[in-house]
């Protein structure tokens, strides 16, 4: 029998791209931060995101606050900010479904 390829074992139906972004998380009700971290990579569904200390539990609802690399029209500051269900967790990182997200300006 011949071992599956890389691409038919692959159960993602969205590319990912690895972005290092800086994020902030915290309960969706709104709660205090419960933790920060850099994304590992993100599609268009979902984010792997890295910490030192993972303090949330799958299924856990969250606020995600991403720094965004690239300014509006050169000039001002951008943030994504995403409703998400975690999915999985482990140590030192765990990925997140998005239900929803925005871009906000950056209060400077």
């Amino acid at each position: 029998m011949q071992p599956e390829s890389k691409a038919a074992s692959e159960r993602r139906t969205k590319s990912r791209f690895p972005l290092r972004l800086s994020v902030r998380y915290r309960t969706l009700a709104g709660g205090p931060l419960i933790g920060e971290g850099r994304t590992v990579n993100m599609s268009s569904r979902g984010l792997l995101i890295a910490s030192e200390e993972v303090n949330v539990d799958a299924g856990e609802r969250l606020q995600l606050t991403v720094d965004w690399p690239y300014l509006l029209h050169g000039v001002t500051p951008l943030q994504l900010i995403v409703s998400c269900r975690v999915t999985r967790c482990h140590p030192e990182e765990f990925a997140v479904e998005m239900d929803q997200y925005q871009f906000r300006t950056k209060k400077r």
